[in-house]
């Protein structure tokens, strides 16, 4: 990126933040950067995907043992795999907070054999940081630690370990030329004005704000995918972007696929809420994984599987 786009990106991320407010803590300032950005996805052996986990605990470790994410011990066992998990880690199921601190583990221990854990935002971790008292969607969250004898504040106050973890999570992931973001929605703007915008609104703590929740917001759209049209149009932004293609979750029956990973027939857009949580059907849920990532630096399909409960892999394919 040429010198002055970067000036440029700062200055505008800058007013941005300045406008929206002060900063929650330390942590989010220096840690977090609106968008985890991957120049050379080839470096790692694999890339794989996961979201909408809800609180499954159980499901997810049968799930990540016989992909050979974790072992029998759930220590990281994936090597340079970078795994990304797109949002909706918490409420609804039985246990957000095993779940919450297994990815915490696994993104300690990563580093050490050239791996990576990025965890984005989903609404219902935006949710927490706006209204964890008030919202509904956090309900069974909020249920869950009274059960557990845990305090609210552990999740939603900076200084307790796992409050930062949420807070350091990026609104979306860009590795080569693929968007990883929890609703698949990139808003009609330039790059540049996206991640600023993106970093600007977590640095803040401005949670709530339209940007992050709401019938067109980057973590909440949530039929942009249900027309030719609109497909169209979110990969005419890609392209404009210079992005080839997108995972997201949110949404359990995008691109009219139900309880699995699916793709469109071109092969840019990747859905994978599979439904895990109890009111979407608990399915065991799936795991996505780019097998050469090299080629998501390239502006075409990439070679793409799906492993799943049982640990069986699949070409994935329209």
């Amino acid at each position: 990126m040429a010198l002055n786009r970067v000036s440029s990106k700062i200055i505008l991320a800058a007013a941005c933040v300045l406008s929206l407010g002060t900063l929650p803590s330390p942590l989010a300032a220096a840690v977090n950067p609106g968008v985890a950005e991957v120049d050379s996805p080839g470096k790692y052996g694999w890339v794989a995907v996961i979201s909408d986990v809800h609180g499954m605990y159980e499901p997810l470790v049968t799930l990540l043992r016989n992909a050979k994410v974790i072992d029998s011990g759930n220590k990281w066992a994936a090597g340079n795999t970078l795994l990304i998990v797109t949002g909706d880690s918490i409420n609804k199921g039985p246990d957000s907070v095993d779940t919450i601190d297994l990815w915490m583990s696994l993104s300690r221990q990563a580093p050490a054999f050239g791996g990576r854990v990025i965890h984005l935002l989903g609404n219902h971790e935006a949710e927490l940081l706006f209204d964890a008292k008030g919202s509904g969607k956090t309900n069974e969250f909020r249920e869950e630690l009274k059960e557990k004898g845990m305090q609210l504040r552990e999740f939603t106050r900076p200084g307790y370990p796992r409050a930062d973890f949420i807070y350091s999570m990026p609104v979306a992931a860009r590795v080569g030329k693929w968007l990883f973001c929890h609703s698949g929605l990139l808003p009609d703007n330039t790059w540049e004005h996206f991640t600023a915008k993106a970093a600007a609104v977590v640095q803040s703590g401005d949670y709530g704000a339209k940007f992050l929740l709401g019938p067109d917001s980057v973590l909440e759209s949530d039929d942009w995918w249900a027309t030719a049209a609109g497909r169209n149009d979110l990969e005419r932004r890609l392209s404009d972007n210079g992005l080839f293609g997108v995972v997201f979750g949110h949404r359990t029956k995008a691109l009219n696929i139900e309880g699995r990973n699916g793709i469109s027939g071109d092969r840019r857009i990747i859905k994978i809420d599979n439904g895990m949580s109890p009111d979407a059907g608990s399915n065991p849920g799936e795991l996505l994984v780019f097998t050469e990532p090299a080629e998501l630096a390239k502006a075409s399909p990439a070679t793409v599987h799906t492993i799943s409960s049982d640990g069986t892999a699949k070409l994935l394919k329209p």
